[in-house]
């Protein structure tokens, strides 16, 4: 009776190291099935089928150096995308895909495999994506940060023989949902210009000076919100986004030493003063539309959430809606006036 191809043991014990920290890779990236035969056994076994985010099959392929058919895999990985990638879904069911999302060839090495990672940046494959783990240990306990050398849609992208640029894979939002993230963005960049995202294909992360305030992620094609506090909130519809934002407004407030008693605001120290006065200064410059009005102080009023100090978003709602008065101001007294 005939052996399948197992995986060389170095493989293997490289395969066991990446795939307790896919979660640095990518958010949502799960393991379904293990060893693809996309060559008809020419050229080795693929590691892994994954499943993304959105439900999309992910060729998971282990980078290590000296290992001659690496290329080779890796084509025939996304060759067999290609041909048949539709078609995974129905041909395999355990493993729960998506029909229509798109399928890609992974390819995750660490610095046993540092060679071959650039020698296949040279390839240039359609749907191929390259991710080097650099580990190293701080504190006393380790930590895992995944370095893109090549993206899909930039490795398509490129001329032969060229090396894709380095980056950061989009955020990759169904199309119904973008408007929504897009809007849901820009009322958290209003908070405060210093509000920077960062994060993988299926998630991101909104930091102000490096502190986190929230997180948004894409999966099966919905939007969720994850608060500072690691809480999960559907953002099916306006009023729950708008409560989201709200509850990143408040994280704001308080790492910002922002307090409100009654209709007087102070803050503590003088870091935090002036984060404060650029609240302050950001929203005054700003006329809020009625949808925006309501996603910071609107549905607080009625629904409440529970935060540090209390009704900030309310507050600042109304302090940056209100009529701005005439000007010049009219001279005469007011009992005199007769308009």
């Amino acid at each position: 009776m005939m052996r399948g191809p197992v995986l060389p043991p170095v493989r293997a014990s490289v395969w066991a190291e990446i795939q307790g920290r896919l979660g640095a890779v990518e958010q949502g990236l799960v393991v379904v099935l293990e060893g693809v035969d996309c060559s008809g056994g020419q050229f080795g076994l693929v590691e892994a089928l994954a499943r993304d985010a959105q439900g999309g099959a992910v060729l998971v392929l282990v980078a290590i150096d000296g290992d001659g058919l690496l290329a080779a895999r890796a084509h025939a990985a996304c060759d067999f995308l290609a041909r048949i990638g539709a078609s995974l879904p129905a041909a395999v069911p355990e493993a729960h895909l998506v029909a229509g999302a798109p399928g890609r060839v992974l390819v995750i090495g660490t610095e046993t495999g540092a060679a071959s990672l650039d020698l296949l940046r040279c390839l240039a494959l359609p749907g191929l994506e390259i991710c080097r783990l650099e580990t190293f240990r701080i504190g006393g306990s380790e930590r895992v940060v995944a370095r893109w050398l090549a993206c899909a849609p930039a490795a398509a992208a490129a001329a032969p023989g060229a090396l894709p640029a380095a980056s950061q894979p989009e955020f990759e939002v169904s199309g119904e949902r973008r408007r929504d993230w897009e809007e849901l963005r820009q009322m958290c960049e209003r908070i405060d210009p210093a509000v920077r995202w960062d994060g993988d294909r299926f998630s991101r992360r909104a930091t102000w000076q490096g502190r986190p305030l929230g997180r948004i992620e894409m999966a099966t094609g919905h939007l969720f919100g994850v608060d500072a506090h690691g809480e999960r909130h559907a953002l099916r519809t306006a009023g729950e986004t708008r409560r989201f934002v709200d509850r990143m407004l408040r994280r704001y407030a308080h790492l910002a030493g922002v307090t409100f008693g009654g209709a007087e605001a102070r803050a503590v120290e003088a870091p935090r003063r002036v984060a404060a006065e650029t609240l302050s200064a950001t929203l005054a410059a700003t006329r809020l539309s009625p949808v925006e009005y309501s996603a910071l102080g609107g549905p607080t009023a009625a629904g409440g959430v529970d935060g540090e100090h209390g009704n900030i978003a309310d507050t600042v709602a109304r302090i940056v809606t209100a009529p701005e008065p005439a000007w010049p101001p009219d001279p005469r007294p007011a009992e005199r006036r007769t308009d």
